[in-house]
């Protein structure tokens, strides 16, 4: 018997918008002609009704999908039902062939298993409802199919599905192990770049007080290497540091500033936090709070030489918890983002923002559940999809200028900086070519300044290579 699927309230990025921190201006080449304009403040909740096809179901659950990723790897999908959540159900094991047999804990409602085929043509499993080590009612036989042209994909968003239905992008395994280092010489060559860059920047600034920033973002297994499986911890070399441990190394050598995340959200995860309250669960972008600890940690150095530079508070912000939607970790994966759902807590502003950070508009893609960013020049929203900077200007001259360079983890995080400070120049998502021209250029001319006060480079783990270019 079926189980009744229930309405999720979908509430796309319009509603993340609304808290002001998911805003940004990482521009495309051009905006695709089918997407929608999302308003600032909408006036109702998405809300649709799942009707997923599926392969096969009994009391305890339904098996909604396998998706080939290789042609002897596949990910099964499925869900639990309400009977199943109120027995206790808390995992489910998948078992076939004579030696395959494959536990994961489910997240949730469901549960997304990695399965490796025993052979070269389709073959049968069984899924079993387990509560503990125990089995409970029967098991739930299903068909697996081998796909010949699966392969992983060739954009570098490949997906994993690690322990307990989890999923992460499958480069952040290579960071993890320390298979992507620098070698000495190129690590070398990056402290001098950026040691060089500073020494010009305090050059141009004629004595006045400036600051280069640079924060640092772990990925998620870097932070939680339990998503993993044992036999990919188990190649871990613990004395071989890893691309990000170089970096944060090296320009911590330098007269930058360092601002290491992982030891912040380290501090976090001690405290008591959950590591959903700081990564997406479906999504490879932080949460709104790992998002205001990043301004957090920007601002005490900002306001350690202006003291009129204030940062918000968390008091500043309501917290509101929204059930939304698989993110970009879902639909990479080819699996049903409609079904696979997560609650998300939002830092919803008490304050109002200023109308140059309110004029950046928000595009969604609602057909793939993908969301990108674009600027507007004027009321009528139109796009620029190839704006190499965006300006924005709080009128509050007695505060810092700031160049901002960032990847699409940092949106949130530059956007409420800009709301803090008085001009903010945002260059183009994944542009880390620190100019000074460009600092240069947008410098507070009254105060016969030469160059911005702070430049300010916010980089993901998964994003050093991109930041980073050396010499082979």
């Amino acid at each position: 018997m079926k189980f009744e699927r229930k309405r999720i309230a979908l509430l796309t990025v319009a509603l993340l918008a609304c808290t002001a921190m998911l805003f940004g201006a990482c521009v495309p080449n051009e905006a695709p002609d089918d997407r929608k304009l999302v308003s600032l403040n909408p006036s109702e909740e998405e809300v649709s009704e799942v009707d997923t096809e599926f392969l096969a179901e009994n009391e305890y659950m339904t098996i909604n999908d396998v998706v080939s990723v290789t042609p002897t790897n596949v990910a099964v999908f499925g869900q639990l039902s309400e009977k199943a959540l109120d027995e206790g159900i808390d995992s489910v094991r998948i078992s076939g062939g004579v030696d395959i047999s494959v536990q994961e804990k489910c997240s949730g409602n469901y549960f997304i298993i990695a399965v490796d085929l025993p052979g070269t043509t389709a073959s049968t499993f069984a899924a079993t409802a387990m509560k503990g080590e125990e089995e409970v009612g029967e098991p739930l036989t299903f068909s697996a199919p081998y796909d010949a042209t699966a392969e992983e994909r060739l954009d570098g968003n490949s997906v994993s599905v690690g322990k307990d239905s989890r999923l992460y992008l499958s480069a952040y395994l290579d960071d993890y192990l320390g298979k992507v280092l620098y070698t000495a010489s190129q690590v070398s060559e990056i402290k001098s770049t950026v040691a060089s860059t500073y020494k010009a920047y305090l050059k141009r600034a004629g004595g006045n007080e400036v600051g280069l920033i640079y924060v640092f973002l772990p990925d998620l297994t870097t932070m939680d290497p339990s998503i993993l499986h044992d036999e990919d911890l188990a190649q871990k070399d613990h004395d071989l540091l890893t691309r990000y441990q170089q970096i944060v190394s090296a320009i911590g050598g330098t007269m930058a500033t360092v601002v290491d995340m992982q030891t912040v959200l380290q501090a976090e995860l001690d405290a008591g936090k959950d590591i959903y309250d700081l990564y997406r669960q479906t999504d490879t972008h932080p949460t709104d709070y790992t998002s205001y600890l990043m301004y957090r940690e920007v601002m005490k150095h900002i306001s350690a030489l202006d003291s009129d530079a204030k940062a918000y508070t968390l008091e500043d912000f309501e917290e509101k918890k929204l059930e939304v939607k698989g993110g970009n970790l879902v639909t990479y994966r080819e699996l049903d983002a409609d079904t696979i759902t997560e609650t998300l807590t939002l830092l919803a502003p008490k304050f109002s923002y200023v109308d140059a950070v309110k004029n950046i508009r928000v595009y969604n893609d609602t057909e793939n559940g993908d969301y990108s960013y674009y600027t507007t020049i004027n009321s009528s929203d139109t796009t620029v999809g190839g704006a190499e900077r965006t300006v924005i200007k709080t009128e509050r001259t007695e505060l810092p200028n700031i160049l901002v360079y960032r990847d699409e983890n940092a949106i949130n995080t530059s956007l409420l900086l800009a709301n803090s400070l008085d001009q903010t120049v945002l260059a183009r998502c994944g542009d880390f070519n620190v100019s000074l021209t460009d600092a240069g250029q947008y410098r507070d001319k009254e105060e016969g300044k030469a160059i911005v006060d702070f430049i300010v480079v916010f980089v993901s783990e998964s994003n050093l290579g991109n930041a980073f270019i050396v010499s082979d």
